[in-house]
């Protein structure tokens, strides 16, 4: 922090960050523990000079709780800062004022302002007066904020008092300082179905370790967030030994969103809702530095581009009369299909096979299927027959959906996969 203004007062302003201390490192020279490495005058001393308790020091046989560890990069003794740091998004500023008299005389009607100022807003942190102070007094102030801005921070200290002619002075300093983000948060968006499976990666951008204590994905609505990152014992994956990121570490997180809408009772405006919701959620994050220092970061709205959705919608496809998504091989299977207006307007449909786009599994049934009139919201019962003449995993049902009236036509490339057994 630098001073922007100097000027002969009888108060002197002093302002401190309050930081957690540090470990002392330690520098051991290597040496061979087969030769001792003190002078002979007292490698002498060693060896024959005895200790209290009448045994010679070189005789002294100490419990390996006692031996001290030569290798061992830090110490005991705990280290101030020397400078004032970086300060990281979601952390808590600290700062400690003394405001002391230097005169020899009583300084009267003192009063103390401190306001932190951002790019977008000025928060006042402490206001106190009047008081007085004797000579040699000093007065101590601590303030505390809450980091929530990127950039420039300036911490502004004005004390004003009554000069001993009577006029009304102040003393004022600003102490600027940047903030920087200590999480690079990237998100990628897969579509299964109706729900959303979202890929969140973690960046730790500061120069020390952190241990995230918790990570919780707050989704929007429509959707409910079901978290899918949990280790081999069912706890969390950040409360094991992976919570723990060194400088630079990246971690990877998985949360599946469900929608809150029953798919077989929803209706057409809430399946709109669904599929043109574009606010997923916030992730909140929480995590613990050197000593214990806390910091927490909350993202801003999490987004997607929308998928959209079809005028018609395939829905409960499935299998009739067999496991699920499994059929015998050269045996004829029937797939059943729900085909559901979601448009504003009624729908004559009709639905035609194609049969040689997957030519492991052929259509054995009609190629063309009439649906007839489908109103708004409602549903028709699609049934097409297959065959399949290979075994293994295979992809059925190439449709086309053509409505009659307006002209629209929807290509579904397979309706499921089956896996065919011999």
């Amino acid at each position: 922090m630098a001073s922007l203004l100097r000027e002969t007062h009888p108060l002197t302003l002093k302002v401190m960050r309050l930081s957690r201390p540090a470990l002392a490192s330690t520098r051991q020279l290597p040496t061979d523990s087969g030769a001792s490495v003190l002078a002979p005058s007292l490698l002498e001393v060693e060896q024959s000079h005895p200790t209290r308790s009448g045994q010679v020091f070189s005789d002294l046989q100490l419990p390996n709780s006692m031996h001290p560890l030569e290798t061992f990069p830090l110490s005991e003794t705990l280290v101030l800062p020397r400078s004032f740091g970086t300060m990281y998004l979601g952390e808590t500023f600290s700062a400690h004022l003394c405001l002391c008299n230097e005169s020899s005389s009583v300084v009267r009607e003192i009063g103390v302002q401190v306001v932190m100022q951002t790019s977008t807003q000025q928060l006042q942190l402490f206001s106190d007066g009047p008081k007085h102070l004797a000579s040699g007094q000093p007065l101590n102030i601590q303030v505390a904020h809450e980091i929530k801005e990127l950039g420039a921070h300036v911490l502004g200290c004005s004390a004003s008092y009554l000069s001993a002619q009577g006029e009304r002075r102040a003393l004022q300093k600003s102490f600027k300082f940047q903030v920087a983000n200590p999480l690079v948060v990237k998100t990628k968006v897969n579509h299964l179905g109706r729900d959303v499976l979202l890929e969140v990666q973690v960046h730790n951008a500061t120069q020390g370790t952190m241990a995230l204590e918790r990570l919780r994905f707050e989704a929007s609505s429509p959707f409910v967030a079901e978290d899918l990152n949990m280790a081999a014992d069912g706890a969390a994956l950040w409360e094991s030994r992976a919570g723990f990121m060194q400088a630079g570490d990246v971690r990877q997180y998985l949360y599946r969103l469900r929608t809150q809408i029953d798919a077989e009772q929803t209706t057409v405006d809430q399946e709109r809702e669904v599929q043109y919701a574009t606010a997923l959620g916030k992730l909140d994050i929480l995590w613990r530095g050197s000593f214990g220092s806390f910091g927490r970061l909350q993202t801003s709205q999490l987004l997607r581009k929308s998928p959209g959705m079809f005028l018609l919608e395939i829905e409960g496809v499935e299998i009739l009369g067999a496991e699920k998504n499994t059929a015998t091989l050269e045996e004829a299977f029937v797939v059943r299909a729900q085909v559901r207006n979601v448009s504003e307007r009624r729908m004559v449909v009709s639905a035609t096979v194609h049969a040689h786009t997957h030519p492991m599994v052929i259509s054995c049934g009609a190629a063309q299927h009439r649906l007839g009139e489908i109103d708004v919201g409602e549903t028709r019962t699609l049934d097409l027959e297959f065959l399949a003449l290979a075994p293994g995993v295979q992809r059925v049902g190439a449709v086309v959906l053509v409505d009659s009236l307006s002209g629209y036509t929807r290509e579904v490339g397979h309706l499921l996969e089956v896996l065919i057994k011999c």
